[in-house]
């Protein structure tokens, strides 16, 4: 089928300004407080960012492309900000409206929609390695406060903050999921930290000094120093006592289960202490500023803003203090990479690639391919009070987001002037939710979120629905004094499961819709977004076989290609889900075209975003005279078979 493509080059005239703070463009005083939610300041601040971008132009001798289409700032727009692409009425608004700001109102209407939240959810899990479940119990609650914290606008500091300095039970603060994700390595956990939020890699100095770094093994110990000794769970003496009732002979399986069930939710899924600060260096230490075995205090990397170090002889440190001092510090804006590396996260979320690359190896002697528009990021993103959403608006409204794609692919991680958009495949959440756009209406507009983790699960199924949640468990449990008491509380609850018929409190819609997150394989899972799934979808899936993450390493999805995407688009679930199904929404829309024209028109405004060519609406009017009963069928089939489909251009 012939491809548009873009072969017009125009020249855009950025003006050039020297790097200064949106503060003075909009006239504020030093200190005042920033309206980060005004339009007025986001737009300065996107045409701040166009002329940092326009400079290099300039620099550089690069001439950048043309303005993109409606069409294709719609289904771009719509792609990078809710994960999907338009639906047909979505679609027909936008290119039908001749309002000059129409462009502007669909970003403020996708970055405030519930889509917005499900599509950054998917980013939050591949970066926290979000799992629905850990080595015995839910992750549910890690996930819940996951999608609370999006769904609230959370600053981005305050959110890396709860996470690092998470204690408590995972009922009663979710964020412990943090540690609890990565229970039994702390170590791991520190090297994760410095990589996910500081874009640090020192894994590597766990063993040895860093081959290709400066860090050093005796930094690497005083930096795990700060979460060494966490206690991972609570009230040890009560598991011990349920886990010796478990294994009783002749002990009722059932009852077995519920023990085990409020032993792994209640008093393992905890951070009970956050530990003293102090670790001792491994008996093969060998480097002469320390000693094998030598317990050595936290000390945060030089280099990255005011040093935070505990003394061993200081006493005046209750437990958990360390490590509060390490979150100030991880978090703090003196912190020269903390900034920076979201920053240019969500940069590379907006606009396709990173100012730097990979995203989380940011070395010393590392240079971003636009440094001056990296500097005035990371002044904006403090401006806005590390508010993420409001950081993309001002990216979305720029001109650079707007270019059109660019017809030539740019080399890996090689420096990118940022004149035209890179084209990317879709990630498999944004083929699933763009695939489940044709297939059913209103696919953002839920009953219910999924499972949330309010439901006691016990046997992979929801009981007691409206008559008792999990925190209210936690609480009952947390609440008893001994654990006699506590495993009789295990037989009445075991009791009450026996006798629970579903109902109650409107048990028995809530029980459907947890029932379906739960099932996602089953028909009613096919019918929810990406972000409502089980969190990662089991291999074999087809997330898994379009590159969802195993949530195992971070960000380990990919974009990847193999004969069983092809399989799954022309006979799998593509072919089952839309392209056979007569009742998917595409054919409703597509059947209320009059004539074969305006069903062609509809069939491309639904798949693509766009109007046919002239050349490609007499290709297709050519297969409905010829085979008129499948004619639908097969155009859309070829459609969502090629390139323009399957890439964000």
């Amino acid at each position: 089928m012939k491809q548009r493509c873009i072969l017009n080059i125009v020249a855009i005239v950025f003006v050039f300004s020297s790097v200064g703070s949106v503060r003075a463009q909009l006239g504020l005083r030093p200190g005042a407080v920033l309206p980060n939610q005004s339009k007025e300041f986001q737009q300065a601040a996107a045409r701040k960012v166009d002329k940092l971008v326009g400079a290099e132009f300039r620099r550089k001798q690069v001439r950048p492309l043309p303005k993109s289409t409606d069409a294709e700032f719609l289904r771009r727009s719509y792609l990078t900000a809710i994960g999907r692409i338009p639906s047909y009425e979505e679609a027909v608004a936008f290119l039908d409206s001749e309002e000059p700001g129409k462009r502007v109102d669909l970003v403020d209407t996708l970055l405030g929609s519930y889509g917005y939240n499900m599509h950054m959810f998917n980013w939050w899990a591949d970066l926290l390695r979000a799992t629905d479940t850990f080595q015995n119990t839910s992750g549910a609650p890690y996930i819940k406060w996951i999608k609370d914290a999006i769904a609230e606008d959370k600053p981005y500091n305050k959110i890396v903050h709860e996470l690092v300095a998470a204690a408590g039970g995972g009922y009663q603060n979710g964020a412990v999921g943090y540690y609890m994700r990565d229970k039994g390595m702390l170590k791991d956990n520190m090297a994760n930290t410095t990589r996910i939020f500081l874009g640090t890699r020192i894994e590597c100095a766990q063993c040895h000094n860093h081959p290709f770094d400066s860090w050093k093994q005796m930094e690497f110990y005083e930096m795990a120093a700060f979460t060494s000794g966490m206690k991972i769970g609570t009230r040890s003496s009560f598991s011990s006592y349920l886990s010796d009732k478990e294994d009783e002979k002749d002990m009722d399986r059932g009852l077995r289960d519920v023990s085990r069930l409020i032993r792994y939710a209640v008093f393992d899924f905890s951070v009970a202490d956050a530990g003293d600060g102090s670790i001792h260096l491994p008996k093969d230490y060998k480097y002469r500023d320390g000693k094998p075995g030598e317990r050595v205090g936290a000390k945060s990397l030089a280099g990255f803003g005011k040093s935070v170090r505990v003394s061993l002889k200081s006493k005046s440190k209750d437990a958990g203090e360390a490590r509060q001092e390490f979150a100030d510090w991880v978090v703090s804006p003196q912190n020269p990479r903390f900034t920076k590396v979201i920053a240019n996260r969500m940069w590379k979320r907006v606009m396709g690639t990173g100012l730097f690359e990979p995203l989380d190896n940011f070395s010393a002697g590392a240079t971003p391919s636009n440094p001056a528009l990296m500097a005035y990021l990371e002044e904006l993103l403090v401006d806005l009070n590390y508010d993420l959403k409001a950081f993309q608006k001002v990216l979305f409204y720029t001109y650079t987001f707007q270019l059109a794609p660019s017809p030539v692919q740019h080399p890996a991680r090689s420096p990118y002037n940022f004149n035209g958009r890179q084209l990317k495949r879709f990630s498999a959440e944004q083929i699933w939710d763009s695939l489940l756009t044709l297939k059913v209406d209103k696919p953002d507009v839920r009953k219910g979120n999924g499972y949330d983790g309010g439901a006691i699960m016990f046997r992979n199924r929801p009981v007691l629905v409206g008559k008792k949640s999990m925190q209210n468990l936690y609480n009952d449990v947390m609440a008893i004094e001994s654990p006699a008491a506590v495993w009789k509380y295990a037989e009445n609850l075991y009791k009450q499961i026996k006798n629970d018929k579903g109902g109650g409190g409107g048990g028995g819609e809530k029980m459907k819709m947890m029932m379906m997150a739960q099932n996602a394989s089953k028909k009613y899972g096919q019918e929810m977004r990406a972000s409502e799934l089980s969190s990662p979808m089991a291999n074999g899936h087809f997330l898994r076989q379009f590159g969802q993450s195993d949530r195992e390493v971070i960000e380990n999805s990919s974009t990847d290609s193999d004969v069983t995407q092809v399989l799954s688009i022309l006979n799998g679930h593509v072919e089952k889900n839309i392209t056979s199904n007569s009742g998917a929404k595409l054919f409703k829309v597509v059947n209320a075209g009059k004539t074969d024209g305006e069903k062609i028109d509809r069939i491309f405004l639904s798949v693509l975003s766009r109007m046919p060519s002239e050349d490609e609406k007499e290709l297709f009017l050519n297969e409905f005279k010829m085979d008129r009963g499948s004619a639908a069928r097969n155009a859309v089939s070829a459609l969502i078979s090629t390139a323009e489909f399957m890439f964000v251009q």
